[in-house]
């Protein structure tokens, strides 16, 4: 390819600079920050990049999300990286804050799935090399039921039978407080997260949890919990011990999980998501997807496009990283035969919604999550749900505001009179600016051990937990007997102090 000739120039005339100085310096590594399994993939790209242009290649592992919160303090300072992985609904924030650069795919766009390229596909331009895609689908353990339902209140008459007749433990169960498991439930019925403008923006001021479809999911999830046919405290590890006990019927999961459907030994169907009477003939779930974008802080973008472009977008790599297991390739032509589900998996998806890729998506999850929740245990839906709208569109408004709130949200909240621990739109828990620029407040607490975060502006969107780390682990409060503690909060370190009286 030309560039790659271009670049072999380029690195000759540096490495014979080089030459007169010594060996080239591990500073003049092409950093990549990859997660733990893409890793020792990329390590063997790395030593065919060293070979063929003389440029050192340094892999740092770090999680998809750790690497976009860190991106944007290191990459500033110039200590972050040239390359990294990151879910494709980070793009928005790094747009917003000029923390990647596009990518020109060229005439080779036709050679990844359309569905990845609308994903890396931000204010008109295309932002990295996609590698996977997903998106959750119905699973269902077909000697318990023979037939895929059609709609969501086929699932719950389902379930009906199945609690009159004793046949298993439950015919469906969802994650608890999981707004993406519970989207297709949503959408089934016409709810949404954001509408949309004339020109296909997304309209933030209207939140679709709270439009007609949107409340009667909510209501139709309300029902399944308070007539005993779903319980709360459902994750993952619950529904897959239900479902390989035989005491399950449907749930929804994604291709990351496709060896564990395997391996529960159940006889298993795939299928797409119920719709609704009146609503869509399918629900749709949230599309995803993950790859490779390189940063704008790098001063070796050339080098970095030229790895992605002429060894990650190969069909010897896509295969590889596809082998790995868990999602549906972005590469068209890898072969997926090796995992018998991927096939239904992509099918499941056919119209799913892409994930918003914008910043404002930061102050939905802990919202809606929290509205969930509240239902699953007997709250007033239509309450949760109007909680949920009101916290999100505050929390977006604060995202364009200079203002600083300071809230604890924790396993002490409800003690503080919050209706429901872990909201950081609680501001019973507000902390007051000092003079010295701390946030400080003093609350009586009973005894106990609690664990607790804090946030900034009513929203998971920014959050710190342990040593002031961003979206760190969370900081713990012990407290032998009932006690007055002050907190005071460093905005600068970002680390929490506390005093017990």
């Amino acid at each position: 390819m030309l560039r790659r000739r271009f670049l072999t120039l380029f690195v000759l005339v540096l490495v014979a600079a080089a030459i007169s100085l010594g060996a080239v310096a591990q500073d003049d590594a092409l950093v990549i920050w990859a997660d733990g399994e893409r890793a020792p993939l990329l390590a063997e790209l790395a030593t065919q990049f060293t070979e063929e242009f003389g440029v050192p290649v340094e892999i740092q592992q770090f999680g998809l999300g750790e690497a976009r919160d860190q991106l944007l303090v290191a990459g500033p300072a110039g200590e972050g990286p040239d390359i990294l992985i990151t879910a494709h609904d980070s793009i928005g924030q790094f747009v917003a804050n000029g923390a990647i650069v596009p990518v020109n795919l060229g005439d080779r766009v036709s050679e990844f799935t359309d569905l990845s390229i609308d994903l890396f596909t931000y204010n008109n331009q295309f932002w990295g090399i996609p590698y996977a895609t997903e998106n959750i689908a119905l699973i269902r353990n077909v000697d318990l039921v023979p037939e895929a339902p059609a709609t969501w209140d086929d699932v719950r008459t389902i379930a009906e039978q199945f609690k009159a007749d004793g046949t298993a433990d439950y015919a469906f169960l969802v994650q608890t407080g999981n707004t993406y498991h519970n989207f297709p439930i949503t959408s089934a019925w016409g709810g949404y997260i954001f509408g949309q403008n004339e020109d296909g923006t997304f309209n933030v001021a209207d939140v679709g949890l709270g439009s007609e479809g949107g409340l009667t999911a909510a209501h139709w999830l309300s029902g399944m919990y308070a007539d005993g046919l779903m319980v709360p405290n459902v994750n993952d590890d619950v529904v897959f011990e239900f479902f390989g006990a035989g005491e399950l019927g449907m749930f929804v999961t994604g291709p990351w999980f496709s060896q564990r459907i395997i391996d529960s030994g159940v006889n298993y169907s795939i299928d797409p998501l119920p719709g609704a009477v009146g609503g869509k003939e399918v629900g749709t779930p949230f599309a995803g997807g993950q790859g490779f974008v390189i940063s704008a802080f790098s001063d070796k973008q050339l080098e970095a496009e030229t790895f992605l472009l002429d060894f990650v977008a190969t069909p010897e790599f896509m295969q590889a990283i596809f082998d790995q297991g868990g999602r549906p390739p972005a590469f068209l032509a890898v072969d997926t035969s090796a995992d018998p589900n991927i096939a239904a998996f992509t099918a499941a998806g056919v119209g799913a919604i892409p994930m918003p890729a914008i910043p404002e998506m930061a102050a939905v999850w802990g919202a809606s999550d929290a509205a969930l929740t509240a239902i699953s245990t007997g709250g007033d839906a239509d309450e949760a749900i109007a909680g949920a709208v009101a916290q999100i569109a505050n929390a977006i408004g604060l995202m364009s505001s200079t203002e600083r709130i300071v809230t604890l949200p924790g396993a002490f909240n409800m003690a503080l009179g919050c209706a429901g621990d872990w909201d950081p739109a609680c501001r019973n828990t507000e902390l007051t600016l000092q003079d010295d620029g701390t946030y400080a407040g003093t609350f009586d607490i009973p005894a106990g051990t609690y664990e607790y975060k804090v946030a900034i502006n009513l929203s998971w969107a920014e959050n710190y937990g342990a040593d002031g780390a961003k979206d760190g682990a969370n900081l713990v409060l012990e407290l032998a007997a009932d006690s007055t503690v002050t907190f005071v909060f460093d905005d600068t370190t970002h680390v929490v102090t506390t005093t017990v009286e």
